[in-house]
């Protein structure tokens, strides 16, 4: 069996062993399984102890595993079994919807939907998007979005050339919290913080390569020392580099401008030397296109707030020092930048002490403390900045010496109306930006 790693976690096949359920009123087939504390419609004859394979919300399950199972509404989709039917579409997506009023964050189906394939036996845990050469799923985009021409990447290679190695690094892929509680300890020191709904940037005061005169490269071969590198302006959407050294070289864009660049030249004379800032861009661009419709966060039109969420220092020698919540924060302050809301700061065992008396496990302790995160700060709220959009959710990152892991909770309502967004057709500017890099 040959499990290939996913290259994004976050829309990821995991195998899944059963163990809590909820009855749901008024359903006489189906109940809810608790899955990573997403609630999955299943049948009423699954059992506790049953293993099976979940798929997240806005996975795309791939046509040969729809197909296999006989999971197409519609037969002649590719149903093996032109008798049964699912109740998938064509795009195979996996969407946050209600079922009589009773939210359904995922899929889960039997384990045996993989016999297929000749593999296994499967395992609990395991995460992958592909077994051998056969796709499982993928992140879902609506067809005709995304994708990138050859000339684009090679314009893209051409850019990334004139950076030093080692100084500059894109954002890291936010991974689910509900997926990932098992990491928490109670003695890690945690910070919870809103996540806003824009668009990401990235801009850097970072050594790049200088274009070295004539009589530089003479000294050069004859082994004198010459300065190849100086600090430059590098900034980044959260996937595709937009410009290196303050020289734009790539004019595709989401947005009718440059809305990255636009922030990373108001901010350049305020970054140190060395440092990265990563941040979310909300409100408008210049000539008024919203950067995500509705999400304004108080700015007027055409006007836009950049708030910073992560800062790191890189040495010439490419060593990145991750400047914990505490001292971020001290950061922006010195330097006159805005950062994200904080909601909370401090020790994870503060939110909810190790020895809660109902509590017997780590394990337990790991799952009981995202549901009191989920009950205090991600509870299908408004937002309470901007009207009655759903508000996004909240991050939750932990510090460690040199780096830090940042997990995204996402309330229901947010993902329901993202689903409904797709359903349109609409990309957003974030998952458009990474398929323009993929």
């Amino acid at each position: 069996m040959n499990l290939q790693p996913p290259k994004n976690p976050n829309y990821a096949a995991t195998i899944v062993r059963l163990k809590d359920f909820v009855d749901l009123p008024n359903c006489d087939n189906v109940k809810a399984a608790l899955i990573f504390g997403n609630s999955v419609i299943v049948a009423k004859t699954v059992q506790v102890g049953n293993l099976g394979v979940f798929f997240p919300v806005e996975t795309a399950i791939s046509t040969e595993f729809l197909g296999k199972n006989n999971q197409y509404r519609k037969p002649e989709y590719g149903n093996s079994d032109p008798n049964e039917k699912g109740f998938f579409e064509q795009h195979g997506r996996v969407k946050a919807m209600k079922f009589r009023g009773h939210k359904s964050e995922g899929f889960w189906i039997p384990v045996h939907s993989l016999d297929y394939l000749g593999a296994g036996p499967f395992e609990e845990g395991q995460v992958f998007d592909a077994v051998g050469e056969h796709e499982i799923c993928r992140k879902y985009v609506p067809r005709g979005q995304g994708g990138k021409t050859s000339s684009n990447q090679a314009r893209q290679a051409k850019l990334e050339d004139s950076i030093v190695d080692g100084q500059f690094r894109l954002h890291f892929d936010t991974e689910n919290f509900r997926r990932n509680a098992h990491k928490v300890q109670p003695e890690d020191w945690i910070s919870i913080s809103d996540k806003w709904h824009g668009t990401s940037v990235v801009i850097a005061k970072i050594l790049v390569k200088r274009n070295l005169r004539w009589h530089e490269r003479v000294l050069r071969k004859f082994g004198v020392a010459v300065q190849e590198s100086n600090y430059g302006l590098t900034y980044s959407s959260r996937r595709v580099i937009k410009a290196v050294n303050g020289i734009e070289k790539n004019n595709q864009h989401f947005y009718s401008e440059d809305i990255w660049g636009v922030v990373a030249k108001e901010v350049e004379d305020r970054i140190p030397n060395g440092f990265t800032l990563y941040g979310e861009i909300v409100g408008f661009t210049p000539e008024g296109q919203p950067i995500q419709g509705g999400y304004a966060y108080g700015c007027a039109p055409k006007q836009h707030k950049f708030v910073v969420y992560r800062v790191t220092s890189t040495n010439d020698d490419g060593l990145v020092i991750e400047l914990s919540w505490q001292q971020m924060t001290e950061f922006c302050n010195k330097y006159g930048f805005d950062q994200v809301p904080t909601i909370y700061l401090g020790r994870a065992k503060y939110i909810l002490p190790r020895d809660t008396p109902w509590i017997d496990s780590l394990s337990e302790w790991q799952q009981e403390i995202l549901s009191v995160m989920e009950r205090t700060w991600v509870h299908d709220q408004d937002c309470p900045y901007n009207g009655k959009l759903p508000a996004e959710g909240i991050v939750i990152r932990i510090d460690r010496l040199h780096e830090c892991e940042s997990f995204k909770l996402k309330n229901f309502r947010f993902l329901e109306a993202e689903s409904k967004a797709l359903d349109k057709g609409e990309l957003d500017t974030e998952t458009a930006q990474s398929e323009e890099a993929a």
